[in-house]
């Protein structure tokens, strides 16, 4: 029996649209296939289209056709999708009100975005593109934010060049021209024109994918080209040799432009698209590239060995071969959040508790920080299972007791305390045991009207767990004047 936890993947692609979106999904699925069980969601994809989804992801779910204009088109994923999924989306029609379909379902929910265009309810938002300003993603309180190369989405051959050396190619320099896969314009055609007319490019590749719908043209005019080779619908293994035999590259302003960056080379992109603005200016401006019109200023230089190497080494200051490290403990935390079952606490909880509060770090966070007695713990685990006003849950990830969470209920407001154990800290699961132990509350005590907790100001991570549940900072405690307080209005 299959164990490992889904997750959909939900982008489109074309040759009318482009590739870009399924090619940088299928990236994060392949970093994530070990550990979880990766499914492709796509409206009526290719022949071909399928085949390359299927060598990464352990399934394929069908959609029909659906125009983002059509009401059923932000229920397209619900016969799919229930708590126990996660859900990544990359598209620019997944909006506000589809991201929300999805939460409703109880979903961890990821968005791959570039163009900040909408408000997100998503739980994270990766772009791996450089420029973009976070204050201008509009989310809500607890989604965080996963911006810029160091969470490139990088296929896996391009992953491992970006951790390997790389030295300038023997021979005459080669030189790469790779718009993207479908490239809808036919800028491929034109800029091959252009460069043929140099009298210094000896040996030009050209790349186009299984979505390059002028396909005919190109090769018709490349009949005479002695110096041009033509490469179609490249695996990425066989794409990034290629690259490497490159010392330098024209691309647009997209993903190949990363995955030429990460294995290294002489850059020079231009902007195909207008969303490919705020990458364009960063690959520019942080020196991973060089404006396309300056390329006849490469063939002046006489030092193409120096250049290379300095290329190299900005681009390594950005690729650091590390992005999968960090996306797969996302990934992780997420899943470990969505794991969380909460169940009321019985008389074989207590000494659980009692490990739990007696840790040290669990006494120096506290606001009684002195040792507790078992013959003290015994006496107040008693009095709160007898006591109808105290709500305790235990809060249990995969089966196994992970934190507990109580409510102080007095006449309509409820105190909130909650406690995670030592080996799940650090791992987000505070904002999930808030948020969930504030739903089971209200479905238990439909009374409670408002919820509030004390947090020492040293306790930063329980802060920004209540920060990120929706609290607000409230007027300070007369008994504990110098503790945060966090109020949550629930009518």
């Amino acid at each position: 029996m299959n164990d490992k936890r889904r997750i959909i993947f939900r982008a489109d692609g074309n040759s009318q649209i482009g590739l870009g979106h399924v090619v940088r999904s299928l990236a994060l699925a392949a970093m994530l296939r070990e550990e979880f069980e990766c499914v492709f969601a796509i409206q009526a994809p290719s022949h071909e289209l399928q085949e390359q989804i299927r060598k990464v992801c352990h399934g394929v779910i069908h959609l029909p056709l659906c125009s983002p204009a059509e009401d059923r088109f932000i229920h397209e994923l619900d016969a799919y999708i229930s708590a126990e999924e996660m859900v990544v989306l990359d598209g620019y029609y997944f909006d506000t009100v589809y991201q929300e379909s999805i939460k409703t379902k109880g979903c961890p929910l990821v968005c791959i975005d570039d163009i900040q265009a909408y408000h997100f309810k998503a739980d994270a938002i990766i772009s791996p593109a450089g420029g973009l300003k976070p204050h201008l993603y509009s989310r809500i309180s607890y989604t965080k934010l996963l911006l810029g190369p160091k969470y490139a989405l990088l296929r896996p051959p391009f992953l491992k060049a970006s951790k390997a050396e790389r030295v300038l190619p023997e021979g005459k320099p080669a030189l790469l021209l790779n718009l993207g896969g479908a490239d809808p314009g036919n800028k491929t055609l034109h800029l091959a024109k252009e460069l043929v007319q140099s009298k210094y490019l000896h040996s030009i590749n050209i790349v186009v994918g299984a979505a390059y719908r002028h396909l005919v043209e190109l090769q018709s005019w490349l009949q005479d080209k002695e110096q041009v080779t033509l490469h179609h619908n490249l695996s990425a293994a066989k794409l990034r040799d290629l690259m490497q035999q490159c010392a330098f590259a024209v691309t647009s302003a997209s993903g190949v432009a990363y995955e030429y960056a990460a294995v290294g080379g002489i850059l020079y992109v231009l902007q195909t698209a207008d969303n490919q603005d705020a990458l364009y200016h960063f690959l520019i401006e942080s020196g991973v590239a060089h404006e396309y019109e300056d390329l006849p200023q490469l063939f002046s230089n006489n030092s193409l060995r120096k250049l290379f190497q300095e290329q190299v080494a900005t681009q390594r200051q950005q690729f650091d071969g590390h992005s999968d490290v960090r996306l797969k403990q996302l990934f992780r935390k997420l899943s470990l959040g969505a794991s969380l079952h909460l169940r009321d606490a019985t008389e074989e909880d207590m000494m659980q508790l009692f490990n739990w509060a007696s840790d040290p770090e669990v006494r120096k966070n506290s606001f009684n920080q002195n040792t507790i007695t078992l013959e003290n713990h015994t006496r107040w685990f008693q009095a709160v299972m007898e006591d109808e006003q105290t709500v305790l849950y235990i809060a249990e990830a995969n089966g196994k007791p992970v934190a507990h969470i109580r409510f102080n209920i007095s006449s309509e407001k409820a105190t909130i305390s909650y406690l995670i154990d030592a080996d799940f800290r650090g791992q987000g699961l505070g904002l999930h045991l808030l948020q969930k132990g504030m739903q089971a509350l209200i479905a238990q005590r439909t009374d409670v009207e408002q919820v509030e907790g004390l947090v020492q100001r040293e306790n930063i991570a329980s802060v920004r767990s209540f920060e990120k549940a929706g609290f607000s900072y409230g007027q300070p405690d007369k008994q504990h004047p110098e503790a945060h307080r966090f109020i949550l209005l629930l009518k």
